[in-house]
This record gives C-alpha cells, structure tokens and sequence, in this order.
C-alpha cells in the first residue's frame, strides 16, 4: 500500500491513469534538490519527526481518562459495564446512546490502559503523537499514490497540523482517522486492481478485519460503512449504464468484500445501536452545549480563534471548488463523498479534520500533475520554499508543545494537586465536581463516584448539573447528598468568579478545604467535621488579589 512509482498509475480507478504521474520524474531537468529520492531521504524525516513533536502536547482535560478507567473496569471485572460505574448520578436503564458511550470502544479503553500499565503515562504520550502522525503518514501515502511530489505533498501535509491543534487530547476518534484514510485507500486499490484484471482475493479478509478493528475502537466506523456503500452505489450504477464497469467476477468479489466488511463491523458490543445513535446525538440536546458539534467556523470563533475556522473552510472549499472546473472527469464516489465531508466538517468541528483530509486525498487525484508542473518550475525553488516555511512553523510549534521532556499531563488545567487532596482527605457525602474535571477525577478516585464527566450519560444530570453552575445549588445538592465539591475558581479563562465559587464562598454552610489559586475544594461543614478548613476570609482576599493582577 506504500506509495512506489508503479503503484501512482493505479491510484485513480475512476480516471485516465496518465492524470496520475508524477509531472517531475526527470531529475536532471531541475535541481539535484528537487529529486525524490533527495525528498524522501531528507525532508521526509524531518517533516514526520516534527508531526510526532507536534502531537505530543501534554494530555489534558477530556473523556480520554474515562475510556482509561473503563479499561481498568474490564480488566478487573472480566466484562462490559451494564451500568455507569463511575457517577452516582446517573439512572438506569440506559437509552441507545448512553448505551454506545458506555459499550462501544473497549478495544481501544483495553488498549490505553495496557500501555498505561505497562509504561506509565508518558508513553501515552508517546502513543498519541504516534497515532496522529501516523494519520498523517497514510494522507501523504494518499497524495503520493495520486501522483504528487514527496516535496510538495511533505508542505502540505506538515502545515495541517498548524490548523488542527485543537486535536491535541487523546481520544479513541484518532483510529476514525487513521481508519477512514486506509478505509479509503484499499477500496480504491481493490478496485483499480480489479480493473486491471488482478483478482483482488485477498481482501476478501484484509478490509473485513480492518473493519473488525475499526468498530470496537471508535464509533465512527459508520464512516467506513458510507464510504462502503458509496464505492458500491457506483459500481451498480456503472453496471447499469454499462460504463467501465467492473467484469461479473470482479462485481461479484467485490460485493463479497463490501458485504463481509459490513457484517464484520457489527460485530461490536453496541451492535446495531451504535450506527443509529451517533445519527441522534449530532441532533440532540447535547450537541447544543458541547463545543465539538459547533460549525467549524463558530467553534473556532468560540474560543477567540475565528480566522483559524475561515482557513480550515477555506482549505476543504477552494480545493472542491477547483474541482467544478473538472466537473466532466469526477467519478461519482468522489462527488458523493466531497458532498458529504464538506457538509460534515463545516457544519461540525468534529469531522473538519476529515473534511480537510478527505478533500485534499480526493483533489489529488485530479490535480497532482498540474501543482508539480506549476511549482516544479524555476528548478523546483518554489516547492522547496513551501516545504521550508511549512516545516518552520512545524517545528517552531512542535518543539513549544512538545512534552517529551517534561511532565505528560497539562500544567495548570488538570487539577492534579486538587485532587490528590480528595484522594487523601476523603470527605463524606458525595461529590459534586466540575464538568471538565470529571474524566479525570473519576481515574484518580475511583472507587469514590462522582456527580459528572464529559460522556454526558443523561441530559437530566446534565441540567441539575447546570443548575447548580448557575448558583442553584442548595436543591441538587440536597438530592444526591452532596458533602464536597471541587471546582475552579473563574469561570473558563476570565478573571471572573464563577457563580458556584462565590455561592459557595458567601453559604456559612461550607468551608474551604484546599485552595490553590487555581481550584477549590468545598466541605459541608456539619459532616466533614473532622476535616481541617482553611481561612474563608484569607481565600477571599487572595481571590480578589488574584482577579486585580
């Protein structure tokens, strides 16, 4: 599957095959720099090492801590969950998407908490910065078998990661990625082989099995099911128009493949509720306050970071839109899935890395040959300038993120001292925490429960949750017998109390047990006796000193 000369003629199965080679393949017209094998040695490595730097930012704050608790879960236990066994709030029983959340990733929940038990967190990082860039080794594969320069393809796939910087936790939607690209890629290599008149039997296995994996690591193998179908809806439409279609034998291998991939990617816990409930959360209330289901633009405007989103638009818009003027040569999977993406990443973050991916994987094929002639001119020196900047801006970045030598975990957002504080202190009654604190709480304390994590199990704790952020607490509280709480001081990255800290700072009901600067943690008095409080009055005034700067 790794790209070689011969190979770049069989990348494009629905196309003139001479679109696909590479326009510089005399070295001797241009600069000795410019030659592949040059590429390949040289620019190659230093682009992929920076790819892997880049993606070994610190692990922060996400649901990655839940999918390891529920490793460890599994492995101690022998089995699945039935119930949530991390949140003393959650209800039962749980509906199709609670039931996805809390049984569709096991393979990859087994998977990091093998690593981690074997290698510590540090190697999680190492792991993470692995998997991204091997992402982005199978798009430069992709571009590479369609026929575009090392040189040119290294440049661009080295500024992606420059955009995508908001993909720096570790989450099982990395194997959705990978999974999607290599998905992508066997189909059309099957198909292009098949034309050829090479009996293609051997992935009668391989892509089932890939499908296999792909389904008990991330929900979004669905993606792989579409893109399935897409490729197949093709065939038969080409049969029917008796238009370069495939022979009976090869159809009929085909759909063999087609239709064992299928079944093998049901072959998961969730079942058949996993493919319908990621259709319902994309519709439902939660996507509303999870930032993720934001357009791409609006996310990225969210966060202070709005030209971001207008770049990432643009680098899947202006590619598609090059596209309409080769609008004769565009193979009916290409359209569907452009349609598709485009749809997906602009109207949702989520899927924006695919979207970019897909787009410039799917472009290639069709304009390979022009970008190596139009930038291969003046002896190649616009190419190598490109790659230059590109991987300047890489490396710049990658080695500021870069966790390798430091410690794995995000200084000043993972509340790494807060909640050694609980560990050893151990209040009564239960504990109410922050939302974006949850997976990790739940890692550190477990057996102890908490009030919530980011899987967001059930909408009603979702809104009591809600309700006592907003000051409200006196209620929820009561209801689940709530004795501590631990919770930042501002509110997101303002200076700014949030209204729960202040509550909680003027209620006479409840002490201070820890305070950092950074993160409280809230005793009720009358059952926590037995633990020290701080100074209410100190803290204040440190809050205060803190907020003026």
């Amino acid at each position: 599957m790794f790209y070689n000369r011969r190979a770049a003629v069989s990348a494009a199965p629905y196309m003139n095959t001479s679109t696909s080679q590479p326009a510089v393949s005399n070295p001797s017209r241009y600069a000795a720099f410019l030659n592949e094998g040059i590429a390949l040695r040289i620019f190659f490595p230093v682009t992929f090492v920076f790819i892997f730097m880049f993606h070994t930012y610190p692990l922060g704050l996400s649901d990655f801590w839940w999918h390891m608790n529920s490793g460890r879960w599994i492995w101690n236990n022998g089995g699945l969950p039935v119930d949530d066994p991390f949140l003393f709030s959650s209800v039962s029983p749980l509906d199709a998407r609670a039931s996805q959340i809390l049984h569709g990733y096991p393979l990859f929940q087994l998977l990091v908490f093998g690593v981690y038990a074997l290698a510590g967190t540090s190697a999680l990082v190492v792991m993470k910065g692995l998997l991204m860039t091997l992402f982005y080794g199978l798009l430069w594969n992709h571009l590479r078998r369609n026929g575009m320069h090392a040189t040119l393809a290294l440049a661009l796939v080295g500024a992606l990661p420059l955009l995508f910087f908001r993909f720096d936790d570790f989450r099982p939607q990395v194997f959705t990625f990978i999974f999607t690209l290599l998905v992508l890629q066997l189909i059309e290599h099957i198909l292009a082989g098949e034309r050829r008149g090479i009996a293609m039997k051997r992935y009668v296995l391989l892509l089932p099995l890939v499908m296999l994996f792909w389904a008990n690591l991330h929900g979004g193998f669905i993606v792989g099911m579409a893109i399935l179908l897409v490729y197949v809806l093709a065939e038969w439409v080409a049969r029917i128009r008796r238009s370069d279609a495939l022979p009976d034998a090869a159809y009929s291998r085909f759909l063999l493949i087609a239709g064992c991939s299928v079944v093998a990617a049901m072959l998961n816990p969730a079942g058949i509720a996993a493919t319908w409930s990621l259709f319902t959360v994309v519709s439902g209330p939660f996507a509303k306050v999870i930032d993720e289901f934001l357009g791409t633009v609006r996310y990225f405007e969210f966060h202070g970071l709005k030209h971001i989103g207008y770049l990432i638009v643009a680098a899947a818009v202006i590619p598609a839109i090059a596209l309409l003027a080769r609008w004769r040569r565009l193979s009916m999977p290409h359209v569907l899935l452009l349609s598709a993406f485009l749809a997906a990443g602009i109207f949702s973050f989520r899927f924006s890395l695919l979207m970019v991916a897909l787009v410039m994987a799917i472009a290639s094929a069709y304009f390979s040959r022009d970008l190596n002639r139009w930038l291969g001119a003046y002896k190649g020196l616009p190419m190598i300038l490109l790659w230059c900047v590109s991987t300047a801006f890489l490396a710049n970045s990658a080695l500021s993120r870069t966790s390798l030598a430091g410690t794995p975990l995000e200084a000043g957002v993972v509340p790494v001292a807060a909640a050694a504080y609980l560990e050893k202190a151990v209040p009564e009654g239960n504990l109410y925490n922050y939302f974006e604190y949850g997976g990790y709480l739940s890692w550190q304390l477990y057996p102890q429960k908490i009030f919530i994590d980011q899987r967001s199990l059930s909408w009603d704790t979702y809104e009591e949750y809600s309700r006592a952020w907003r000051g409200d607490y006196q209620e929820v509280f009561g209801k689940y017998g709530v004795g501590a709480v631990i919770y930042p001081v501002y509110e997101g990255t303002t200076r700014k109390v949030s209204r729960l800290t202040a509550g909680l700072l003027n209620d006479s009901l409840w002490g201070v047990g820890y305070y950092d600067g950074h993160d409280l943690v809230f005793l009720k008095l009358d059952i926590n006796q037995h633990l020290p409080v701080l100074d209410k009055q100190a803290v204040v005034r440190d809050i205060i000193r803190r907020a003026r700067g």
